[in-house]
């Protein structure tokens, strides 16, 4: 299983980098990066509900075989991603808005008090929780800056959770 979750991290990690390194190249830094799925066309439209599924289910993945039983912290942050990408029309409505906003904050706040109350690692957690605050207080585009903060952390201490205790 320790493969299985490694390389589904992996292939997630993997996808986001190339999508938000595309996005970049051609649009630039955008207000957020759930506002670049507004300036994708066809045939690429989908592209960002499909990494943000891919992101979810290999955390959802890495939460149910990171412990011998399933790890509902960190299944709750995958399902959270996974809702990012399937309400991703956030300017529609409010109540997609709502949608899209609560499922991302609950999802990186899920991950990020996982890692004290599954494994007991309350300085992860702490440092995600200040480098966040520094992310959205101190960056120009801070939604840009915060998500890719959070999702550097949250992907480095899974691969290194499942390196160690798989």
């Amino acid at each position: 299983m320790k493969a299985l979750v490694i390389a589904s991290l992996f292939t997630a990690f993997i996808a986001l980098t190339v999508y938000l390194t595309s996005i970049i190249a051609v649009h630039g830094i955008r207000k957020s990066i759930s506002d670049s799925n507004y300036f994708l066309r066809k045939p690429y439209k989908l592209v960002f509900e499909i990494v943000m599924w891919i992101c979810g289910l290999a955390i959802i993945i890495t939460g149910l075989f990171i412990k011998e039983t399933a790890d509902w912290w960190i299944i709750g942050g995958g399902i959270g991603i996974f809702l990012v990408g399937i309400f991703s029309d956030f300017k529609r409505n409010i109540f997609i808005r709502i949608a899209h906003y609560a499922s991302a904050i609950g999802g990186f706040t899920l991950l990020g008090l996982s890692y004290y109350f599954s494994f007991g690692h309350i300085n992860f957690t702490i440092i995600i929780a200040i480098s966040a605050l520094i992310a959205s207080g101190f960056a120009d585009k801070r939604i840009w800056c915060l998500e890719l903060t959070m999702a550097a952390e949250i992907f480095i201490g899974l691969f290194y959770l499942a390196h160690t205790i798989m």
